[in-house]
């Protein structure tokens, strides 16, 4: 990331933190309204992102284009947002939408829910990750928003939160190039670094009991200097034992990694 951007995306959360005290679940979707048609339109982004174009010009085409389908809110935070200077038409496509998972966060932290979000995320995005029909369904990029989203919202029914409905959502349909999945574990990371907390992945044989589980995330906490989210994976395969990954590290204590390494 060049530094203009890394600059801009600085400010714009310093713009978005006064907001973020009254703003709702509407405010975030609209973000990430606005975020997807600047990356699915050239011409638009190239507009938006113009660092010798006049803010007028910039400020009317999110008029034309934008106003009578966002609040004025929005509108607002929208116009101080292109009005920065980013390095490409893709920084400023990726600020929007990081800038709208920092709202999210935001709004669920206001309502004592980033840990269910957090685990509603990691849920999605494990079942994505281990069905090939459903990756397919996600990713087709022949296939429209409309029976992606119709898919994603059967699978979810009334169990998701709205602040996780709507991440779930615009992972889908913002994923364009990428994995669904990568989008899912991008933005889970996202909401844990606005709870600075660490993801740790921890997968054993079977299911351990909450106190274990309380007992491994104050170890690793300590360990880390850091609060941890655990996500949890059952994997049969390891046979017993525990695996951890936390920060880029690996902590391998299977049965199955102990039983490789005593046939070297």
């Amino acid at each position: 990331m060049a530094s203009s951007t890394r600059q801009s995306l600085a400010a714009a959360k310093q713009a978005l933190a006064p907001m973020l005290a009254t703003a709702d679940i509407k405010f975030a979707e609209e973000i990430f309204a606005v975020g997807s048609a600047v990356a699915q339109s050239i011409q638009l982004r190239s507009i938006l992102s113009d660092p010798s174009a006049e803010a007028n010009a910039k400020s009317g085409a999110l008029k034309a284009v934008f106003g009578k389908s966002i609040s004025a809110q929005t509108l607002d935070f929208v116009t101080t947002l292109v009005g920065l200077r980013w390095s490409t038409g893709q920084d400023l496509a990726s600020a929007f939408e990081q800038l709208a998972v920092y709202a999210v966060a935001a709004i669920a932290a206001k309502g004592k829910k980033l840990q269910s979000v957090e685990a509603e995320l990691f849920a999605f995005q494990q079942a994505v990750d281990s069905d090939q029909e459903l990756q397919f369904a996600l990713g087709a990029k022949q296939a429209g928003d409309e029976p992606k989203l119709a898919l994603v919202n059967a699978l979810l029914g009334n169990k998701a939160s709205a602040e996780g409905a709507l991440l779930i959502r615009s992972a889908v349909v913002g994923a364009r190039r990428r994995r669904v999945s990568v989008v899912l574990e991008q933005f889970g990371k996202q909401i844990s670094a606005y709870a600075e907390r660490l993801v740790a992945t921890v997968t054993v044989a079977s299911a351990i009991d909450a106190k274990q589980l309380s007992r491994l995330e104050a170890i690793l906490a300590k360990s880390y200097g850091h609060s941890i989210n655990l996500n949890v994976e059952v994997d049969p395969e390891i046979l017993g034992g525990i695996k951890v990954q936390v920060a880029g590290e690996i902590i391998d204590g299977s049965l199955s990694s102990r039983l490789k390494n005593a046939k070297l």
